[in-house]
């Protein structure tokens, strides 16, 4: 089990449109996120917003201050990707990065850091029955815009 893990602001948004933020709770006790992150997650007023905020309030959700740098590791890459990855990079074999975005995958994964994709990580919250449906969670996370396909559950499960 990894000692430290780290989610982008992709899977915490889309995990808080659909009201289950606590699932990462439920599942990892604590998570780390970095000051570019909650930025980016509290960018926009909303319902999502305000339960990422009550997470980093209630302390579960902990805010790591970003880097010195203020210059993404590469230029596919953003600011709150990149202070991820560098944090990651501290302890690579204790961190598990929770991240979705194609191309910052692909980088940490060149890296030697160990990732996790949101629906992965919903495929096994159900195997442990934290959740019903991983599929209808997906599903729901589409209707609020964030794209995961149902196709890429399917082909988790197959694996």
């Amino acid at each position: 089990m990894a000692r430290v893990v780290i989610a982008d602001a992709g899977p915490l948004i889309a995990l808080a449109c659909i009201d289950t933020l606590t699932l990462l709770r439920e599942l990892f006790e604590e998570v780390f996120i970095m000051g570019s992150v909650r930025d980016e997650c509290l960018a926009k007023p909303g319902d999502d917003s305000r339960r990422i905020s009550r997470a980093i309030e209630d302390g579960w959700l902990k805010v790591v201050p970003g880097a010195d740098a203020d210059q993404p590791l590469s230029p596919s890459l953003g600011i709150g990707e990149s202070d991820s990855i560098r944090f990651a990079q501290q302890e690579p074999e204790g961190s598990l990065l929770i991240m979705d975005d194609r191309l910052a995958r692909r980088y940490a994964l060149k890296r030697g850091l160990n990732i996790i994709g949101t629906a992965r990580l919903l495929d096994v919250a159900e195997r442990l029955g934290k959740i019903d449906s991983a599929e209808r969670l997906i599903n729901e996370m589409a209707e609020c815009g964030y794209r995961i396909s149902v196709d890429l559950l399917r082909k988790i499960r197959s694996e």
